[in-house]
């Protein structure tokens, strides 16, 4: 018999499966889909004497919304010759320009701006590139029209004048504004996950106008708020010079430390044992200085009394607001911290008066047993990218943006929004909470701690919920009290979704919550009585009840449930 012969294993590689291709060459390169020029600008890409980059560079004026930026002024009033205020164009080299379709830098000589709406777009600099305009198909720069206005106007059954390759709509536009954030950590946590998440974040943001933002993370410690208020004196120079050049930065403060499981206060001293615990309102005031607290007003002050406009290059309203007022000046104060931060009426009394003092224009509180840092980054750092770089400055729909998109984290915690509105000229304050309805465990993200019969008094193990379909119920175990069936498909009194189609599972209500949302949106029923097993009807209970049930209930679940009564 032959010996037998051994073969060894040799490694192979299967590009992406084209060895089922047929023959041909192997291309594993840019996965940009390749666009077939049409005959209209093919004799443009191919040319040899075709500009150089550097030429069109030269040759293209920097897409602007057009010179007639100025002050609001009455009709016939001549223009007076005072100091500009800094305008789009001029304001390319501080804030940069990003394109309104995919958010890209905008390199110069690649960029068309729309004479109807005003909106940036990008062109690739070479073939195979990034860019939402294939590279030198725009013939008629002077009268571009982006698709959007394109596919609006009178021309909407004719083709594009150009290959539009991108994906995506104008939805947000991104600026490089300037940015001030400050981390507030307790020592003890020697990790600084949170903050330097956020740092990473922003860093990458900002790498092509790293002098628009600065970024400080100060360390709670016992006697050592002075000398850590100190460290801010770059902070200052930072806040008063985009001041003066026109672009109030806008303000973040993160707090990452501990609360108290009885009060609610933030630890500011010591470790996880034999701390000290304050206020958030003492501790903003102590850390950060009267002097950088007046520094964030006065940007504020600043971006709320700009009036200053944009036109488009036909005279008409920009389909984005990019000025000061809209962009500048906001202040978001973010606490994250394992306990009752949030839900402790001492202390949320405190939070609540950062905003009506006009210190902060929105808060927003992460307060439970399973905020860690690791779970509550996500969320932290879309909210100052969000709001200071992409200009989503509603933060109610910002927030709700972010946890529609992501609401793992409501799994162990729930989030209190409190902001200011203005509602017809006068200022409001708003609190809301957001939270995650668990089948079996929460209805509507809400814990009720109260029973419906009067003087019971259930410890929050007697109360259960239980759910059909969509339908839930609350039950107290101690007395046998059951409320009425509730929709969780439809809005109530008290609970609203905050996006019926992306995420139904999502409720927020008002914050602190009234007394009334404990009962009122249930019909009480009176405690069961108990009865013989070979009874068959229920003590208490009409027949229109027993229908109810027995619509939803099949015979054997009807009598495990009859059982359970007695």
């Amino acid at each position: 018999m032959p010996p037998k012969t051994t073969r060894k294993a040799k490694a192979r590689v299967i590009l992406s499966g084209i060895s089922r291709a047929g023959p041909g060459k192997v291309d594993i390169g840019s996965m940009v889909t390749q666009v077939t020029p049409s005959v209209t600008f093919e004799p443009i890409l191919f040319q040899k004497d075709r500009q150089s980059g550097q030429e069109r560079v030269n040759a293209e004026p920097t897409p602007s919304f057009t010179a007639s930026f100025q002050k609001d002024r009455q009709p016939g009033q001549e223009r007076v010759n005072t100091e500009p205020t800094p305008s789009f164009a001029a304001s390319s080299d501080i804030v940069g320009m990003y394109c309104h379709f995919c958010c890209e830098a905008a390199q110069p000589g690649y960029r068309h701006q729309c004479i109807e709406c005003g909106a940036l777009m990008c062109e690739q600099t070479v073939q195979k590139s990034k860019g939402c305009i294939y590279l030198g198909s725009v013939e008629n720069k002077d009268d571009f029209l982006c698709p959007v206005c394109f596919r609006t106007s009178d021309k909407k059954d004719q083709p594009l004048l150009y290959a539009y390759i991108g994906f995506g709509q104008r939805k947000k536009i991104k600026m490089a504004w300037p940015m001030a954030v400050v981390n507030l950590n307790l020592e003890s946590m020697k990790d600084d996950y949170l903050a330097t998440m956020v740092k990473i974040e922003l860093e990458n943001h900002y790498h092509m106008h790293p002098h628009n933002l600065f970024i400080q993370t100060l360390r709670m410690r016992g006697a050592a708020h002075l000398s850590e208020s100190r460290n801010l004196s770059d902070g200052l120079k930072f806040m008063h010079s985009n001041v003066g050049r026109g672009f109030p930065p806008n303000t973040f403060i993160v707090v990452d430390t501990h609360s108290d499981e009885f009060t609610g206060m933030l630890q500011h001293t010591g470790g996880h044992t034999g701390g000290t615990n304050t206020t958030i309102t003492e501790i903003i005031e102590a850390y950060l200085g009267t002097e950088f607290l007046k520094c964030m007003g006065e940007a504020s002050d600043a971006a709320r009394s700009d009036n200053s406009t944009f036109a488009t290059a036909k005279s008409t309203k920009p389909w984005c607001d990019l000025t000061a007022r809209a962009r500048g000046g906001w202040r978001g104060l973010l606490l994250v911290s394992c306990g009752p931060v949030m839900r402790v009426s001492h202390h949320f009394e405190s939070v609540l008066k950062l905003v009506k003092s006009n210190q902060f224009e929105v808060i927003v509180g992460f307060g439970g047993s399973g905020t860690l840092p690791s779970m509550i980054s996500h969320t932290v750092r879309s909210f100052v990218v969000d709001t200071g770089v992409f200009g989503r400055t509603d933060p109610w729909s910002t927030i709700c943006h972010m946890l529609t998109s992501n609401h793992d984290i409501l799994d162990y915690t729930t989030t209190v929004v409190v902001y200011a509105t203005a509602v017809n000229g006068c200022q409001q304050i708003e609190c809301r909470q957001i939270a995650k309805d668990a089948p079996g465990l929460c209805a509507f993200g809400y814990e009720f701690r109260s029973c419906g019969k009067p003087g019971c008094n259930p410890v929050p193990a007697d109360l259960r919920v239980f759910n059909q379909k969509e339908r839930v119920s609350v039950r107290c175990l101690k007395c046998g009290w059951r409320s009425a069936w509730a929709r969780t498909d439809k809005d109530n009194k008290h609970f609203k979704r905050v996006n019926a189609l992306a995420a139904p599972q999502l409720f927020w209500h008002h914050f602190p919550p009234s007394a009334d949302l404990q009962t009122s949106s249930w019909t009480l029923r009176s405690a069961r009585t108990p009865y013989p097993l070979n009874q068959l009807k229920y003590p208490g209970r009409g027949e229109e009840s027993r229908k109810e049930e027995r619509q939803f209930k099949s015979p054997r679940a009807v009598n495990r449930m009859r059982r359970c009564w007695t």
